[in-house]
Parts: structure tokens; C-alpha cells; sequence
């Protein structure tokens, strides 16, 4: 029976996972077995062309190519106590929702993370012919207050056209992710003579209109997929023990991110699982949820970082 229990609630921390973290399937991901320690990725530049003179040999023209290797952090944990009293004594069903409850607070540091990492990606400087990272930097871009829609518009067009000037293929897709303020403010942004600029005011919010009176997780604007989060940091962290070392930075003026999925990428060593024991001495179960993962940058040119001054 405890073994059945054990299944249920790894699942259910797993769909938890799943369910609450936002880059999981928007980086390149790449899963470590067989005693691997690290993971390399590619890193391909431009091919060129030229016109052929008859009698010429073809020598084959040198591509530009690199390779990142990423390795995993720290273990990451979640884990709790469920005493005995407690569990009796509770008007719902304690396990399932302590099991969920875990598996978002892992899907919640993987995404900061991963936000972290994009960030930090944005302010690569370009290495040899790899180009660097975009940071559109503009007082008009605050997230707090009273939020310009249109200004913020304007800066994902931007985005756009610095992802383009850098040869970021038009095919790749490409994710934005903004507070709740700023997502809101993009929703319901007008132009100068009042007329909505993202919604359409003639629907109210049937499934294919994007309406006011629906609740959507997501808009896109200009080809760019946006997402509301808490999740992306916005403080400084250079001195933050709970952060691991490498992702530390000054995130104070970020006020949101933009990336494809060549951005960043990202190695499991262990993915999510669930473990659990009994604790006699103590009357309780005590539950730890786990994983093994790491970020690195792998192409600073897709991922761009808005600030404020």
C-alpha cells in the first residue's frame, strides 16, 4: 500500500511540475545517463555562398561552430513533515496537496532560473563572429505603476527587429514573460484615439477572439508569445545565498524577458521524483521531491533582456 501511495503522489508532483513552470518545454533540453556529468551543445554559425567559376574546385567553405558545455547544479529539494495528528485531524485529502504543493516550488526556482540564465544571456557580449546578446534598455518600460501598453508594444517590435539585425532565423519561436501589471497593460492598450490595440472590442471573449471578459494565459504580439509570471527575478540578487552562485546578478531594473528556445540551454541529471519515509519516533512521513538540473547560455543573440534605466 505504501508503495502504491509513493506512485500517486510522485505523479502528482510531477504533474504539479509540469503544470506550473513556464520554460520546461521552451529550452533546449537535454536529459544526463549512463554516468554522463555534463552535456555539450552546439553552437553553429552562419554558412556562406558564392558564385561558381567553371573548372574551380570546391574546398568546402569553414562554418563557424562552437560548443557549450553545461553541467548540473545542486541537488534541489522540497520536502515537508505530515505528524500524524495533523493528517487525522484535516478536512481534506493532506498527502495529495503537500505532494503538489512540492512539486510547484521545484517548477518555481527552474523557472527562475531559467529566466536568470536568459538574462544573463541577453548581456553576453559578442565572442569572435557569435553575436551578442539584446538588452533594450527605456525608462517607459516599468512594470509598477501606472504601465505604458503601447510602450511595451513598441519594445517587443523592437525586439524583434534585434533579433532580426542578428540573424535569428523569423522561424524560431519566440516567448515573452511579464508580471501580471505588464501582461495587463499590453491586454488593454490603446492607441491614440482610444481603439484597443491587442483586443478586438467588437467580441467579448469567445474562445477564438481573445475578449476582454476571457481569462487567456497568454497574447501574442508581433509573432511573440507572451506569459505572466511571478517567477522572473527583478531584484538584486549579487549577494542572495538562497540563489545559487552562478545565477546571482543585479536583476533590480529587469522588467521582463524575451528569448527562443536556442537562448539557453538546460541538462537533467535527475528529473523530478518523489521519496518518502516513515518517521516512527516522530509519528510523522516526511516527503522529499527532488531533480538535478543545470542552465548555461547557448545563443546570447536569441534572448533579450528590457530594463529600465
Amino acid at each position: 500500500m505504501r508503495t502504491l501511495a509513493l506512485d500517486i503522489f510522485g505523479g502528482e508532483v510531477i504533474t504539479a511540475f509540469d503544470l506550473a513552470t513556464i520554460t520546461a518545454d521552451k529550452v533546449q533540453t537535454r536529459t544526463l545517463s549512463g554516468g554522463m556529468r555534463s552535456a555539450r551543445f552546439p553552437k553553429i554559425w552562419k554558412a556562406t555562398a558564392e558564385y561558381h567559376t567553371a573548372g574551380k574546385e570546391l574546398l568546402g567553405n569553414e562554418i563557424e561552430t562552437g560548443e557549450i558545455t553545461i553541467t548540473p547544479d545542486e541537488l534541489l529539494v522540497a520536502h515537508t513533515a505530515i505528524y500524524d495528528l495533523d493528517d487525522i485531524l484535516a478536512h481534506f485529502e493532506v498527502r495529495g496537496q503537500f505532494s503538489s504543493e512540492l512539486g510547484r516550488a521545484l517548477a518555481r526556482v527552474y523557472d527562475k532560473n531559467n529566466f536568470r540564465q536568459i538574462i544573463l544571456a541577453a548581456r553576453r557580449s559578442a565572442d569572435g563572429p557569435f553575436p551578442g546578446g539584446n538588452v533594450i534598455t527605456d525608462a517607459a518600460l516599468t512594470n509598477t505603476g501606472v504601465i505604458d501598453g503601447k510602450a511595451w508594444i513598441d519594445a517587443i517590435r523592437k525586439a524583434n527587429k534585434a533579433l532580426f539585425n542578428k540573424d535569428v532565423p523569423e522561424s524560431e519561436t519566440r516567448y515573452m514573460a511579464v508580471n501580471w501589471d505588464v501582461f495587463d497593460a499590453i491586454k488593454f492598450a490603446k492607441d491614440s484615439s482610444g481603439n484597443y490595440l491587442v483586443l478586438d472590442r467588437n467580441y467579448t471573449g469567445t474562445p477564438s477572439s481573445g475578449g476582454i471578459t476571457a481569462r487567456e494565459e497568454t497574447l501574442r504580439v508581433d509573432g511573440v508569445t507572451i506569459y505572466k509570471t511571478r517567477n522572473a527575478p527583478n531584484t538584486n540578487e549579487t549577494a542572495d545565498t538562497s540563489v545559487y552562485s552562478k545565477y546571482r546578478a543585479n536583476y533590480a531594473t529587469t522588467t521582463a524577458v524575451l528569448w527562443t528556445p536556442m537562448s539557453v540551454a538546460n541538462v537533467k541529471m535527475r528529473d523530478v521524483t518523489l521519496e518518502t519515509t516513515r518517521d516512527v519516533r516522530r509519528q510523522e512521513d516526511f516527503m522529499v521531491a527532488s531533480m538535478l538540473a543545470g542552465h548555461g547560455t547557448l545563443r546570447p543573440e536569441c534572448a533579450v533582456e528590457f530594463k529600465t534605466a
